[in-house]
């Protein structure tokens, strides 16, 4: 739990830091971006970024990307900078549909559900937003609710 801990105030306190063009050259793939900033729409849309649903987005960074850390910091200051800027969710659900094939995009649904959950509760908005990002995603209403119950 140190190195969590370590990291989560690395991401605290690089908040207010601007990106840089170096951070950014880190992340040539959008696909790894997009999946970030959808994360994070998902645990801010009930007003509240709980600190167990910034734990499940480490978790989702290191286990299906293979981040290390600082790799994760910066992806994390970059998305949620990227996730205050965005006036729609289009932008970053065509760059997955554009680079996954539908099981993947399945896959992307239940870890915005895995992030949504890591608070012990499921809010409306949460709700409401993974079904906005599986539409988008053209992701089956029953696949849908398989991820969200798995």
């Amino acid at each position: 739990m140190n190195i969590i801990s370590s990291l989560l105030d690395k991401i605290v306190s690089n908040k207010n830091n601007t990106i840089t063009k170096k951070d950014i050259s880190q992340f040539k793939d959008p696909l790894i971006l997009s999946i970030s900033i959808l994360m994070i729409e998902v645990s801010k849309s009930d007003d509240s970024f709980d600190e167990s649903e910034k734990l499940q987005i480490i978790s989702i960074l290191k286990e299906k990307f293979n981040l290390n850390d600082d790799q994760i910091s910066t992806m994390i200051k970059i998305a949620d900078e990227k996730n205050e800027d965005m006036i729609s969710l289009y932008e970053w659900t065509s760059i997955i549909n554009d680079t996954y094939e539908y099981r993947s995009r399945v896959d992307v649904i239940k870890s915005l559900w895995d992030v949504a959950h890591a608070d012990g509760k499921i809010d409306k908005y949460e709700d409401y937003t993974i079904r906005k990002i599986a539409d988008l995603l053209y992701v089956k209403h029953e696949d849908f609710i398989r991820a969200k119950l798995n």
